[in-house]
């Protein structure tokens, strides 16, 4: 990627929304295909760019982050506490920080803005909503039109009416932009539609590669066993137990040794 410039007189959000419009276009071009819902296959990509740990944390505003470590691998932490939708939309999010983009762009932006409209033009590209928005709301609800699309780019119902809105689509209106996913759920109820797996989360834990990262470090003598421990502790509770206990073993060896030294004195 190039650096881009972006013009100076729009406003902060309407400057961070551009820029993650137009990198969304770009990125889909180049990893994915145009016009295409990505769905799923955004973890499959985040997993050839980044190593990625599964976390089943029972908090909604804990949804993910991206760490770049010392040896320059890149992690990205993703919650599979939270419904499908959520971690597909965290994801692409995600995909924002592990390609850098940020260093991509000249101008000071409001990076996480501009991340979450590059998610939601990355998961549901103007063309194909547009397209697929004029062809529903002739025959069905606007309220059904947005549950279909979300169903079909596995993106959370506020993302795709947020998203319908943005584009002024016909009938789009604000106040299907206020609905929250559970007055969605409703109406799929009320449509009389069938439930959905992407409401549900999938919880399972894996953090793998990071553990075995911080387990040859300390091998090497890069960390010693608290500090792993400590950069354990968010992803790997259990293993950051175990150093923690290695750390103490140590500790009272080396005690033991002292007074055995003293002894001999």
């Amino acid at each position: 990627m190039t650096k881009r410039h972006y013009h100076s007189g729009l406003t902060e959000r309407e400057r961070a929304e551009k820029v993650g419009e137009a990198h969304a276009y770009q990125v889909l071009n180049e990893h994915f295909g145009s016009d295409v819902f990505i769905g799923s296959s955004i973890e499959i990509k985040l997993h050839e760019l980044s190593h990625v740990i599964y976390r089943d944390v029972d908090d909604e505003k804990y949804q993910g982050a991206t760490v770049t470590y010392t040896t320059g691998e890149v992690f990205v932490v993703l919650n599979t506490h939270l419904p499908l939708r959520t971690r597909y939309f965290t994801a692409t999010h995600e995909l924002w920080h592990v390609l850098k983009i940020k260093d991509m762009i000249n101008n000071e932006i409001d990076e996480e803005r501009a991340a979450d409209r590059f998610a939601a033009a990355l998961m549901m590209p103007e063309p194909l909503v547009r397209s697929l928005w004029d062809n529903l709301v002739k025959d069905i609800e606007p309220e059904k039109a947005v549950i279909m699309i979300a169903d079909m780019s596995s993106a959370p119902y506020e993302a795709v009416a947020r998203r319908v809105f943005e584009l002024d689509l016909p009938n789009a209106s604000e106040r299907m932009k206020n609905y929250k996913e559970q007055e969605w759920i409703a109406f799929r109820q009320r449509f009389n539609l069938p439930e959905s797996p992407l409401d549900r989360p999938l919880p399972f834990v894996s953090f793998a590669k990071y553990a075995e990262s911080i387990e040859n470090e300390i091998a090497k003598g890069e960390l010693d066993h608290i500090q792993g421990a400590t950069k354990l502790a968010n992803s790997s509770i259990e293993k950051a137990k175990e150093l923690q206990a290695k750390a103490m073993d140590k500790m009272r060896a080396a005690s033991s040794d002292d007074e055995e030294e003293e002894d001999k004195g």
